[in-house]
């Protein structure tokens, strides 16, 4: 990577590429194989993303370490640009930084304990990370494109030229009773965790009883569970293959029996469905004006330093530079 590449990173002006839309029994998304025409990114199921608990409850926590829904929302804030966008369009992108996030402060705090962050090589790699950090932001700063860039006739003209990169897959409405399963519980915890689940399913089962009373009350996902199990419109393509293959089955406003994902335990509802579609354009307008935005931020950083170094070349002294960094016979 030249230096112009890693100060764009930096700056969260590489290209872009959102993080489809997945819940947590989702699969995980495939890499793409190249980059998509224009750094237009495909069409996702927009979610509102950042976390909302009581004040100081903790959203995130390993041993003693919390971290409260307004600590991921300075975090998030303070994260580049590329990165916060794929957090606030992605609640998969989202869990991973925080996640992130918990194990880099575990770590940084073993690190402090023991002195290590006072290492003479280890100071001066941080100084030279922060100047990086300090020259990519001054760069971004001075590179932002027109703030009436693009214009929607731009943006429409993108949408209409892509339209198969915004089709939409089929789409499912879905609900969820969870009973959570660490990875690599014993199968004895699974078969608790089975019959606890069974036993819900056996509930719901009588007459009157309301899918989303009940997932108020036992599903250990609290923030679906906090809106009746809810989990809005899911992609099919993003789901592990046994909801899948529980929802393509299912009729509107049908309850799955329990199904097992590496999450746990599941109970489904499925309140409706979409075929596949191209999203309409009220729909990616943002992400489309955003792809351009960091185009155009690429392009105008590029004039930028390529301006610098006109007026003012770097001179180098090659056969010099070869003797200073030539191992000594």
């Amino acid at each position: 990577m030249n230096l112009f590449s890693a100060l764009m990173a930096r700056a969260g002006l590489a290209s872009l590429v959102l993080l489809p839309v997945v819940p947590a029994f989702a699969a995980p998304p495939t890499p793409a194989s190249g980059a998509p025409a224009a750094n237009i990114p495909p069409a996702t199921v927009p979610v509102a993303n950042v976390p909302t608990t009581a004040a100081g409850e903790p959203v995130a926590q390993r041993g003693t370490m919390k971290l409260t829904a307004d600590d991921v929302r300075n975090l998030v804030q303070r994260a580049d640009p590329a990165v916060r966008a794929q957090i606030l369009a992605n609640p998969a992108a989202l869990s991973e930084f925080v996640r992130d996030r918990l194990l880099r402060q575990a770590l940084l705090d073993q690190a402090k304990a023991v002195g290590f962050d006072q290492k003479p090589e280890v100071v001066l790699r941080a100084n030279d990370a922060r100047d990086g950090v300090v020259v990519a932001s001054y760069i971004a700063s001075l590179t932002e494109p027109d703030p009436a860039f693009p214009s929607q006739d731009e943006i429409k003209a993108v949408y209409e030229g892509n339209k198969s990169r915004f089709l939409v897959p089929r789409q499912y409405h879905i609900s969820q009773i969870a009973v959570r399963l660490p990875v690599g519980s014993t199968p004895k915890a699974d078969e608790e965790a089975k019959a606890k689940i069974q036993d819900i399913r056996q509930q719901l089962s009588k007459q009157k009883v309301d899918f989303s009373e009940v997932a108020r009350k036992f599903s250990d996902d609290r923030t679906s569970a906090d809106k009746g199990g809810d989990l809005g419109w899911l992609r099919e393509d993003h789901l592990v293959p046994a909801v899948k293959d529980a929802v393509a089955g299912m009729s509107e406003n049908g309850i799955s029996d329990p199904v097992r994902t590496p999450e746990g335990w599941h109970i489904l509802k499925l309140t409706g469905s979409r075929a596949a579609a191209v999203a309409p354009l009220a729909d990616v307008s943002d992400n489309i004006a955003q792809a351009l935005r960091q185009q155009r931020a690429q392009q105008n950083a590029r004039a930028f330093v390529d301006d610098m170094l006109r007026k003012e070349p770097i001179q180098l002294n090659e056969i010099e530079l070869a003797k200073s960094v030539a191992k000594p016979r």
